[in-house]
């Protein structure tokens, strides 16, 4: 959220730190002040989350209009969708002003994402684009069951640090502009209300479209549709002239002459994006950050008049996949977000059936956890709904008899190290011999001469090595590059290809809409289990001859940039020397993990060589 501010009016609410409002919301600091509003920092003392206590201004919400602006809070409070900023109480304080308790959003307004990207000289692409006016349709759709926003804008459309699209204010904005006009709004959100809903006329779906399109010029263009309005074709090179007639008929000012719902204007965008998207890949082979556009597509049976896209053809999977596959495909057909999951005592969601199975398959839930379905109300374990039943019971066949085929291979390693004994203990008379006359010699390489011999597991029991562990970093945010004397960036050091602070200060596109918008991410024990797999090629290749000649690695720390489709952005590996961090860093780049919706992620795991 933004830095506290100096209030310039009068003391709001008399709250201060410390102060308990609505019975359980504990008062922590004010971090910001608007035209609407003071906004303060707070804890949930029930749930001991943060949150926002929003106190506001008295002459915005008269008596007439109070019972109007509960009424607008409570509805809010009922909307559950991951891209609408939740509504968790309404009330007053001690002096009378209204106030609204709401989610925390650790993130920034998007008028300041797309600014700042623009001074950075790194513009959103159009798919980026494209994914904001996803994440936005889908909040719209869930919501006009129950009503419009109203009053869209930027400055209620937040983005988070994982990269996800958040809404504020739904409905609320109505009721204020109803009670102080548009003196109740920043002069730079006038142009982007509809021009009914500022003549006092009800708010509509179109008028939401009207927001879209508001929305829409500040992402082509990084200005205020309110300011020296230009077409976004001939404000950057990029956006094709189409574009600037999708943006005209959402800014009609007769709402007839708009698009009837904000899934049609991103049905609109489509074809232009899914262009911009079969363009072959840079020559210099550099990973884009932009996210797949395969995976915020509309459903299949959409049609886009004048766009062939190729089939590709795809290698037929193993067998004993096939039937989860069959089951993956039936079950994306179920596009609604209608599964809540509990875990942890907190309710996750809403998902639909592909999102729920994809979160199945990394392991972020299980078949025993309580699932609901929010069209019927009934909660039950998971693998009692008949949707997934069989999906469940499939894939824990699978995961059994993969961990049988396992056993088994362990098994017979160790039948082979028991034969093994006997010659050794024969071996080990004539060694005896053998080391009381070159024992001084043979102790210094033993130790060498035992980890390049032995099995990943014998090294365990032998105390040599310890399995990884990792766990998660916070993100951290985007800051410039210091330069040297010729203006070129300064460089920084890598461990064999890009470092992870030179990985994590990239500029990044949203997350993915399909997987979670963002938020979804792996745990520490997904992130060790994948390096855990991977480590007898880290000792093979790396850890055996750093000790050949020498080092002492000890315990080796290395911190992780993941990308959202699961390849590693980054490494710098803490530990042993220049050579071994090198070799640990092209032993690194070519670890996968699962994909997940942020756009990346940072993790550091460690391992010790004793």
């Amino acid at each position: 959220m933004p830095e506290g501010t100096a209030s310039t009016r009068p003391e709001l609410s008399g709250l201060h730190p410390g102060a308990v409002v609505g019975g359980r919301f504990e008062v922590i600091d004010q971090i910001d002040e608007d035209a609407q509003a003071v906004v303060w920092s707070a804890k949930d003392q029930q749930t001991k989350r943060a949150i926002l206590v929003r106190v506001i201004r008295g002459e915005l919400v008269s008596s007439s209009a109070a019972p109007e602006f509960r009424e607008a809070c409570r509805t809010a409070a009922t909307l559950s969708h991951r891209n609408i900023a939740r509504v968790f109480g309404v009330g007053r304080t001690p002096r009378g002003e209204h106030f609204i308790a709401g989610e925390w959003i650790d993130g920034t307004r998007l008028s300041e994402f797309t600014k700042e990207r623009a001074r950075d000289g790194e513009p959103m692409s159009l798919r980026g684009i494209y994914n904001v006016v996803a994440h936005l349709c889908s909040a719209l759709a869930y919501a006009h069951e129950k009503g419009p926003h109203g009053t869209l804008r930027p400055s209620v459309v937040w983005i988070t640090r994982g990269g996800r699209v958040k809404i504020r204010d739904f409905g609320v904005g109505q009721v204020l502009l109803g009670s102080g006009g548009t003196e109740a709004f920043h002069a730079s959100d006038h142009a982007c209300l509809a021009p009914e809903v500022k003549r006092g006329e009800p708010a509509t779906p179109r008028s939401d479209v009207f927001g879209i399109g508001a929305i829409l010029y500040e992402l082509l263009t990084a200005r205020s549709p309110g300011t020296n309005f230009v077409a976004p074709s001939h404000a950057r090179d990029d956006i094709p002239a189409e574009i600037d007639g999708i943006l005209f008929q959402c800014l009609a000012p007769d709402p007839k002459d708009r698009f009837d719902t904000p899934e049609a204007v991103r049905n609109a965008l489509l074809p232009f994006i899914t262009q911009a998207n079969s363009l072959p890949p840079p020559a210099n082979g550099n990973a884009s950050v932009d996210i797949d556009l395969g995976s915020v597509l509309p459903p299949a049976d959409l049609e886009i008049p004048g766009i062939a896209i190729p089939e590709i053809p795809i290698a037929p999977p193993p067998a004993p996949k096939r039937g989860l596959m069959s089951m993956i495909n039936q079950l994306s057909a179920d596009t609604k977000q209608r599964w809540m999951v509990a875990q942890d005592k907190m309710d996750h969601g809403p998902f639909n059936a592909r999102e729920l199975i994809e979160r199945l398959n990394i392991g972020g839930f299980s078949g025993n956890d309580q699932t609901l379905n929010t069209d019927t109300g009934e909660r039950k374990p998971l693998r009692e709904w008949p949707q997934f039943r069989e999906f469940i019971l499939q894939r824990e066949h699978q995961d059994t008899t993969e961990a049988e085929q396992a056993a088994r291979v362990n098994a017979h390693r160790s039948e082979k190290r028991s034969s093994a004994v006997k010659w050794f203990i024969a071996a080990s008379l004539i060694g005896l011999v053998v080391i009381s006359v070159g024992g001084f010699v043979l102790s210094r390489s033993s130790g060498v001469r035992e980890l390049a011999s032995t099995q990943l597991d014998d090294l365990f029991k032998l105390g040599k090595i310890t399995t990884g562990e990792a766990g998660l970093l916070p993100d951290q945010p985007v800051k410039r590059r210091r330069r040297g004397s010729n203006g070129a960036p300064a460089p920084q050091r890598s461990a064999g290809f890009a470092s992870y602070n030179e990985a994590m200060s990239r500029p990044m596109e949203l997350g993915d809409v399909s997987q979670g918008g963002g938020e979804g991410r792996l745990t520490g024990g997904q992130v060790a289990a994948i390096m855990n797999r991977n480590l007898n090629r880290f000792y093979s290749k790396c850890v055996v001859p750093e000790v050949k000649t020498g080092g002492k690695p000890g315990t080796v720390k290395v911190d992780l940039a993941i990308a959202g489709n699961g390849s590693i952005m980054g490494a710098t590996v803490h530990g042993g020397s220049s050579s071994f961090q090198g070799c640990m860093g092209q032993q690194i780049k070519p670890v996968r993990f699962p994909t997940f919706g942020a756009p990346r992620m940072a993790a550091r795991y460690s391992f010790t060589v004793n």
